[in-house]
């Protein structure tokens, strides 16, 4: 069984007002979120999928690629046309290969998604179809909204309401190959564009998959790990749980 980390990290960090592709972005010192990330790798992780744009693969090759684990493979995606097409390139990919697999999808922004998570996140998809961690938040940007119906999966950025307290994820997936076998395609096929950004919404897809496949809602981590970097405010607050993580464990 092959573990497979895939981070989608094409983005341009343009809302961070840097030239610098966003999965290089500096955290604290040194430290990039990447660095972040590989230190969440355990041992038993076959393949790391990073998809980077031309200009990210130009940096990776220059500045990344002596540094990093040998089982690091890059992708491109040639033009930026939204996360979906993204992580449609990335499924894409890992369907076609020939073992079976258990995959965790984590976004490019998210360096505190640590090995803990992921060594629960492989335990889960032992037993379940997909694990998806969530916070509990004030005014969340992606609402999972569960019901008797069923769940609704709903984003501020397409002008969708959502509540003044819910649970979002984390920016971090796991899938079964089997899972994604059975409703990839269809889902790839037939999922409508967003109201605003005219784009096709992967969380759209994680809401489809409830109750009717065994999804593992895992609702057990500290707030801090879901911290994405997106912007300069949120690059700010990364730095300064860092420095203060750091302090506590001098």
């Amino acid at each position: 069984m092959k573990q497979i980390l895939a981070i989608p990290a094409a983005g341009k960090g343009s809302r961070l007002h840097s030239n610098v592709p966003k999965l290089f972005t500096t955290v604290s010192g040194t430290k990039t979120v990447f660095d972040f990330i590989l230190e969440s790798l355990n041992p038993e992780i076959d393949l790391v999928l990073l998809l980077l744009s031309p200009e990210g693969k130009v940096y990776f090759d220059t500045h990344v690629a002596t540094q990093a684990p040998a089982q690091v493979q890059v992708l491109i995606q040639s033009e930026a046309t939204g996360m979906f097409d993204a992580v449609n390139q990335l499924v894409t990919h890992v369907l076609s290969l020939s073992e079976d697999f258990r995959l965790i999808l984590q976004w490019g922004d998210q360096p505190f998604c640590d090995q803990a998570l992921h060594d629960a996140m492989w335990k889960d998809l032992a037993n379940h179809d997909a694990t998806v961690p969530l916070v509990w938040v004030e005014n969340p940007y992606v609402q999972y909204r569960f019901s008797e119906q069923g769940l609704q999966v709903a984003e501020r950025r397409e002008e969708e309401a959502v509540d003044t307290h819910g649970f979002k994820d984390m920016g971090i997936f796991g899938l079964s190959k089997s899972i994604l076998e059975q409703t990839w395609a269809a889902y790839a096929e037939q999922a409508q564009p967003g109201n605003v950004t005219g784009e096709k919404n992967f969380v759209k897809y994680i809401g489809t998959l409830h109750p009717q496949f065994k999804v593992f809602w895992r609702l057990d981590q500290p707030f801090y790990k879901s911290l994405g970097i997106n912007t300069p405010a949120e690059l700010a607050e990364a730095k300064l749980y860092v420095e203060q993580r750091e302090q506590l464990t001098k």
